[in-house]
């Protein structure tokens, strides 16, 4: 993995993952006090929230910017009386769908119609997503999906014995958590806790199918400015506790990295999917396109 986490000797303590399952009391509550109030039969409902964060998976707690399982994934319900009750969808479905669905949702409740003489091409909205009612009447397959991350760090040092060139450092001290538990240093005291760097910038490709467990149809490739590569295959790695990359032909590294380039600049969901159905056939070994 990358550098910084081979530096990290940091555990999760029980008792911190225990206070975050506690305060998520209070948004259960809040939920239901808003469930209270809406028209079910006239309202849609999206739940999601942001990436993951870490405790303790190898070595990182209190951050969420790498490209792995525990934070890439989210959870994502809809309700609503478009939505068929109790059914479940798995096709992928990403964070850039919320907008798409939202828009279906209103044009076939019978709100936000274009004006008269005005067609949906005159709005000029092309989403890199699609409605997530769609999957449900059609599902259209998206076996792959672009995972993208710019690293932050400041760009020149300073006086500050914490900054550093390129990194994202503040200090940190027992005032941070105002409950149990806190960080096992004297009170007066802090030190420097650096969470980012400019060269953890990174594009990946994620490919899901799970209709085929072939050798690469389940796996993160990605590529960090640095330089650095990153290859799991998940049917065999779920915890991505080894880097593969170095056991791949030279084939295969430059067929991930044209597939990268590619996924990267497609504009709009039907291009973005035939780009993804395209190419090498990634749910074949990769010793039958390489003979």
């Amino acid at each position: 993995k990358q550098w910084y986490q081979r530096r990290v000797a940091i555990t999760a303590g029980e008792q911190g993952w225990i206070r975050r399952l506690q305060s998520l009391q209070s948004i259960d509550e809040g939920f239901v006090r808003i469930l209270k109030k809406i028209d079910p039969k006239n309202t849609t409902i999206i739940f999601t929230s942001d990436n993951g964060f870490y405790f303790g998976e190898w070595g990182m707690i209190l951050d969420k910017r790498q490209p792995y399982e525990v934070t890439v994934r989210v959870p994502m319900y809809a309700s609503g009386p478009l939505f068929p009750k109790g059914s479940t969808q798995d096709t992928v479905v990403l964070n850039i769908d919320v907008a798409p669905t939202a828009i279906d949702v209103a044009k076939k409740s019978g709100a936000g119609k274009p004006k008269p003489g005005v067609s949906d091409e005159n709005y000029g909205l092309q989403f890199d997503g699609t409605s997530m009612l769609s999957l449900l009447e059609a599902p259209k397959a998206r076996n792959s999906f672009l995972i993208e991350y710019h690293g932050m760090g400041n760009g020149i040092d300073s006086n500050d014995s914490c900054a550093h060139i390129n990194m994202r450092c503040w200090y940190k001290d027992n005032k941070v958590w105002y409950t149990e538990p806190k960080f096992d240093i004297p009170d007066g005291e802090k030190f420097c806790f650096c969470v980012d760097s400019r060269n953890n910038t990174f594009t990946c490709e994620r490919r899901v199918n799970n209709n085929n467990p072939g050798i690469f149809t389940n796996f993160l490739y990605c590529s960090f400015s640095s330089g650095f590569n990153e290859y799991y295959n998940l049917h065999k790695d779920p915890f991505q506790m080894k880097n593969m990359w170095g056991t791949l032909g030279e084939d295969q590294k430059w067929e991930f990295k044209r597939r990268i380039g590619r996924i990267r600049e497609c504009r709009g969901f039907e291009e973005c999917n035939q780009l993804d159905n395209s190419g090498l056939d990634f749910d074949k070994p990769f010793r039958d396109n390489f003979r």
